[in-house]
């Protein structure tokens, strides 16, 4: 109800946490219009709705566009929508599998998506582990996202593909981490070892 919203809203104020939500037709993109959010997102079942695409776009909100059940025309189309419209958008690898067996992630498609579209390309991940996530970070992805649960055995089909605290602390701290040892693309010396040779 708008008074879940509310609560919601407030309490993410509280927290200085930025929310949004995934809308499936325009009554409900209406809706979330008066949280005024940063960013919204498309998910995988909508891409083909190229009238809701068209009303998503119209709003030039960041949008993130998942592309799991998609096939690369359908991402064409999303893509030239919102460039067409000046939205900003990144696309979300994603396989629409919960949980995913890890060897059907195909996580090439990270660098595939953002060598044909020339735009951001981030990760959605259903699968029981955090090393997808950890990898697709190493491949460039530009975000993570992950769904998040108090206890993996409660009841719902999404728990299995979730991660508890323990994970998400893990995670976090593992792509940071990671970002570190990447570094930047540049060459410089650091110090010169004077051992013997």
């Amino acid at each position: 109800t708008e008074s879940d919203y509310d609560i919601i809203n407030e309490y993410c104020k509280e927290k200085e946490i930025e929310w949004f939500a995934s809308a499936w037709d325009k009554k409900s993109l209406d809706f979330l219009d008066k949280y005024k959010p940063k960013n919204q997102k498309v998910a995988s079942a909508m891409i083909s709705n190229k009238e809701f695409l068209q009303q998503a776009a119209e709003r030039r909100v960041h949008t993130y566009i998942s592309t799991g059940m998609t096939t690369r025309e359908m991402i064409s189309e999303a893509v030239e929508i919102f460039k067409k419209n000046n939205c900003k958008f990144t696309l979300m690898h994603s396989v629409s599998t919960y949980p995913c067996p890890e060897n059907q992630l195909n996580l090439i498609n990270i660098t595939k998506l953002k060598e044909k579209y020339n735009c951001k390309v981030g990760y959605s991940g259903h699968e029981v582990s955090v090393g997808p996530s950890i990898f697709a970070a190493g491949l460039g992805a530009d975000c993570i996202e992950r769904d998040i649960t108090l206890d993996r055995a409660m009841y719902g089909s999404d728990q299995a593909a979730s991660l508890e605290e323990r994970g998400l602390v893990t995670l976090v701290t593992t792509v940071r981490k990671l970002q570190s040892v990447i570094g930047k693309e540049k060459k410089q010396i650091l110090g010169v070892h004077k051992g013997k040779h």
